[in-house]
């Protein structure tokens, strides 16, 4: 994925951040106002103030940088000087700070579900494969996949100590841990048996993977060029393709990937299914500007719409979340525990990129890719890290126990380590973004 600038782009990309952190601050807002503290300043945005008005002893502003905002409450840092007023968010009791802290990411999450549930209402298009058993379709060459003896028509059960009943269960079990030599239990030939594979990363993310493609029953033709090969040939948009050069599409995916793809000038029998017929065309592949072939079609596996009434849809909305969740919690056990490199982490240029390709894919793209974003930043702010509303929240919790207050000094000197903690972390990740994007 090319690294592009374009106002487009950008924008979209400043409208996910400055949303997601819009809400954010105005959960913590809203609770606020409503047990009465003061809220002396809620920002659209930072720095600067470019204009706004003051209502009420809240100066509701536009700032020049328009990522998020930022709530100021009367007494809410600790080197504040209190005056024991109700309106000062310090004088307040543990339970209702409490509730203003933690309604930031609860606020992200609840959008998080919302989107996703109004995606499952509307209609989601899907890969089937993706939710059926991992029966291998490819094994590229010279993968880790080849190399510890993996075959076409396997059905892999177990990698590790982590059932895989679906593709997706797969994909995350090899995704967090490149590296490891891990047994892969599976079925061939009607008989189980295990073999030890030793899982590969990738070049950019050092995330990992084993080489293997999903065995797809059916894939169609998804466009064809008006001037290319493939419209030349007869085929159009809708064929279901059965076989290229005599072999099956679901178990030969390495080998009609090269036919059609690798290189030009040689021609390719097509058997498609079309309107109850099978037909065979002759393709002759072109050579495209990069040297590759070019067959002038796009090809997909079949699709599924995923699509739910809407109180079933705020059910499965919860379940995809919470899953969501359990992934970015096994991730981080494994950074920490240094079985996952930094570089899976994502800096602000691969959220630029990122996004510029859910907007490419179109509204449902886009939104999904948001909601992905609001539960991350969600669920990273619940997590006891100081200076963040976790680590906040973590410390009422302590004083709870307690049953008294910290001292000033001690929460000081604790937001002034988590501060610098943070900001090695973000100066990490940005100079590993840059690494990834401009260098590697």
């Amino acid at each position: 994925m090319s690294l592009t600038f374009s106002i487009t782009n950008i924008l979209a990309t400043v409208f996910i951040l400055g949303a997601l952190i819009f809400i954010h601050e105005f959960g913590h807002f809203v609770v606020a106002k409503l047990i009465g503290i003061r809220v002396e300043v809620f920002s659209l945005g930072f720095g600067p103030r470019l204009f706004g008005r003051r209502r009420n002893h809240t100066d509701y502003r536009i700032s020049a940088i328009p990522l998020g905002g930022y709530v100021k409450m009367m007494g809410e840092n600790p080197d504040d000087e209190l005056r024991g007023s109700p309106e000062e968010f310090q004088s307040r009791s543990r339970g209702e700070r409490f509730a203003v802290l933690v309604m930031g990411a609860s606020l992200n999450i609840v959008l998080a579900v919302a989107i996703t549930a109004g995606i499952y209402v509307h209609g989601v298009p899907l890969a089937k494969y993706v939710e059926d058993p991992p029966v291998v379709g490819g094994v590229e060459k010279e993968s880790p996949a080849e190399r510890g003896g993996l075959r076409v028509m396997d059905r892999i059960l177990q990698v590790g100590d982590r059932e895989t009943r679906t593709w997706n269960d797969l994909q995350l079990a090899v995704a967090l841990n490149p590296g490891r030599k891990l047994p892969f239990r599976i079925v061939r030939d009607g008989a189980e048996q295990t073999l030890e594979i030793t899982i590969g990363e990738t070049a950019r993310e050092a995330m990992g993977r084993v080489g293997v493609q999903p065995y797809l029953s059916r894939m169609k033709i998804v466009s064809v060029r008006p001037d290319g090969a493939a419209a030349e040939a007869g085929l159009v948009e809708g064929d279901e393709v059965a076989s290229i050069n005599g072999l099956d599409v679901g178990s030969h995916l390495t080998e009609i990937s090269k036919a059609l793809f690798e290189k030009g000038g040689e021609s390719v029998a097509v058997v498609v299914r079309r309107g109850g017929e099978t037909l065979e065309k002759s393709l002759q592949v072109r050579t495209g500007k990069d040297g590759q072939g070019d067959p002038g079609l796009a090809l997909l596996p079949e699709s599924i719409l995923r699509k739910y009434g809407p109180a079933q849809a705020i059910t499965e909305s919860v379940k995809f979340n919470l899953r969501q969740a359990g992934v970015l919690f096994a991730t981080l056990k494994k950074l920490l525990t240094g079985q996952l490199s930094p570089r899976t982490l994502s800096g602000p240029i691969d959220i630029y990129k990122f996004t510029g390709e859910a907007w490419k894919g179109g509204a449902l793209s886009y939104f999904s890719f948001m909601a992905f974003i609001s539960l991350q930043l969600g669920v990273i702010n619940l997590l006891p890290i100081p200076v963040l509303d976790g680590g906040h929240i973590f410390i009422l919790l302590v004083e709870g126990i307690m049953r008294r207050d910290l001292s000033i000094m001690v929460k000081e000197r604790v937001m002034q380590v988590g501060l610098v903690l943070l900001l090695l972390l973000m100066g990490t990740v940005i100079s590993l973004d840059v690494y990834k994007n401009f260098i590697q």
